[in-house]
C-alpha cells in the first residue's frame, strides 16, 4: 500500500513550484494527471539544453510519476473535460498568475460548486491578494524580495542567487504541506477547501530564525560566506586537498575541537571560551584556523575531527555527492525507463516510512501520452468522442 494510492491530483501547475509539490505526491501513490496546453505543454519541457528528445532533462527530471493529458482550458470542449475531472478529483493545483484560473474559468469556485470536497491549491509569487498580487513572480525575484538574497554570497561582496531556485522549492514543499493537512481535515469535516501559497512568506518563513536576530539588533545580515553569525566555528575553510566544512556548535563541541586541532590552550582562552566570546573575535579566530587547516589534507583531517566528535564534511561538487557512499549505500539515485531518453536517473523520495513507502516508478510524461487513456478510463468516453474532441480543439494529438 501507498499513503496517498486513494488520492487524485488534478496539476494545472508548470515549471518548478507546483510539479515540485505534485511529484512529492505523486511519489507516494496519488494519481497525478498533468494538464497541461497542448501547444507545447509545461513550460519546463523547453527549459534545455541539455534535452532528451524534445523535453528538457530539467523536465524529465522533475515530472516522475505523472500521466499527461493534453487539454485546451480556453477551448469549451476542454474545459468540460476538465470540470468532469474535478468532479471525482481529490486535489487540483495551480501555480499561474493571479487571476488567470479566474479568466480561464477554472477557478476554486467554479470547481468547488460542482465538487465540495474538492482541495484546491494555488501557488503565487505574493498570494492571492495585496498590492504585490498582480506581479509576476520568479524564483530570482523572490529571493530578491524576501531578503534572502541579500546576505547570501562572500563577504565584502555583492549579493547572490542562491544555486538552487529555493523560492520555489520551498513553495513546492509547503503546498505539500498544507494539501496533506487538508486531506486530513476533510476526513473529519468531509469538506475541501482553498490553500493560498506564497513563495514570499515561504522565504520569510526561511528567515524566521535569522529575523530574529534582525528583531533583536536592527542589524540586518550581509553576505558573509559560508559562515553563520550566530555560531563560531560554523563554516567551510580550505586544506592542502579539498574544502572542509566544520560545526563547533557548542562549547563542549569546542573543547573538544581545541586538542584535536593541536590548540588545547585556546579551550579556556577568555577570547574563545564561549560561543559568544568566538562571535565576537571571530576574525582572529578564523584566520588562525585557516593556517592550521593549510598544514594537512583533508583526507587526513577527516578522521582526526571523526574521532573528537566534531562534525565535518567534505565540500562536494555534484559529480562526488553522486558518488557519495551514503548515497549508494541508501539506494538514492533511481534509474526509469524514458520512452525517448531510454534510461534516466532520478532521485528517490527524500524520506523513507516503514509502511507506505513512496517510489519512483514511472518517468515523466511525453505531452499527450495519457490524453486517450484518461479520458477513456476516467470519464469512459469511447474513441469516437475522443476524436471529436480532437477534432474540436479541445485536446492535442499526443505523444508516444
Amino acid at each position: 500500500m501507498m499513503a496517498l494510492e486513494d488520492v487524485t491530483v488534478l496539476d494545472l501547475s508548470h515549471a518548478l513550484a507546483g510539479p515540485y509539490a505534485s511529484t512529492v505526491l505523486a511519489d507516494f501513490g496519488a494519481r497525478v494527471i498533468k494538464v497541461e496546453s497542448p501547444d507545447g505543454g509545461d513550460i519546463a519541457r523547453h527549459w534545455g539544453p541539455p534535452a532528451y528528445g524534445e523535453d528538457s532533462a530539467y523536465f524529465v527530471t522533475l515530472n516522475r510519476n505523472k500521466m499527461s493529458l493534453g487539454l485546451d482550458l480556453k477551448n469549451a470542449g476542454g474545459r468540460r473535460v476538465f470540470f468532469a475531472l474535478a468532479e471525482k478529483a481529490d486535489v487540483v493545483l495551480e501555480n499561474f498568475r493571479v487571476g488567470v484560473v479566474r479568466k480561464l474559468g477554472v477557478d476554486y469556485e467554479s470547481v468547488a460548486a460542482r465538487n465540495p470536497r474538492v482541495i484546491y491549491c494555488s501557488i503565487s509569487g505574493y498570494g492571492q491578494d495585496g498590492p504585490y498580487r498582480d506581479r509576476a513572480a520568479t524564483d530570482t525575484i523572490v529571493q530578491a524580495e524576501s531578503g534572502i538574497m541579500s546576505f547570501t554570497g562572500e563577504e565584502g561582496h555583492r549579493p547572490v542567487r542562491n544555486g538552487i531556485s529555493i523560492a520555489d522549492l520551498t513553495a513546492g514543499v509547503n503546498a505539500t504541506i498544507a494539501i496533506l493537512m487538508a486531506l486530513h481535515a476533510r476526513q473529519r469535516s468531509g469538506q475541501g477547501q482553498f490553500i493560498d501559497v506564497s513563495m514570499l512568506e515561504g522565504q520569510l518563513g526561511l528567515l524566521d530564525h535569522s529575523l530574529g536576530s534582525y528583531f533583536a539588533t536592527g542589524v540586518p545580515f550581509k553576505p558573509m560566506g559560508t559562515s553563520s553569525v550566530n555560531i563560531v566555528p560554523y563554516q567551510m575553510f580550505e586544506t592542502r586537498t579539498r574544502d572542509i566544512a566544520i560545526a563547533v556548535i557548542s562549547n563542549a563541541l569546542w573543547r573538544a575541537f581545541c586538542p584535536a586541532l593541536g590548540i588545547g590552550e585556546w579551550m579556556d582562552d577568555p577570547r574563545f571560551s564561549t560561543n559568544r566570546a568566538r562571535v565576537q573575535n571571530r576574525d582572529a579566530l578564523r584566520a588562525r584556523l585557516q593556517e592550521i587547516f593549510l598544514t594537512k589534507t583533508y583526507e587526513e583531517w577527516e578522521p582526526i575531527l571523526l574521532a573528537a566528535g566534531v562534525p565535518v564534511g567534505a565540500v562536494n561538487d555534484m559529480a562526488a555527492a553522486v558518488r557519495h557512499p551514503q548515497v549508494d549505500a541508501r539506494g538514492v539515485l533511481v534509474e526509469l525507463d524514458h520512452p525517448v531518453a531510454g534510461k534516466v536517473k532520478v532521485i528517490a523520495p527524500c524520506f523513507r516510512m516503514s509502511r507506505t513507502p513512496g517510489q519512483a516508478r514511472t518517468a515523466a510524461p511525453l505531452l499527450g501520452q495519457h490524453t486517450e487513456q484518461i479520458l477513456r478510463d476516467e470519464l469512459g468516453l469511447s474513441t469516437t468522442e475522443v476524436e471529436e474532441l480532437r477534432q474540436a480543439g479541445a485536446i492535442g494529438k499526443g505523444r508516444a
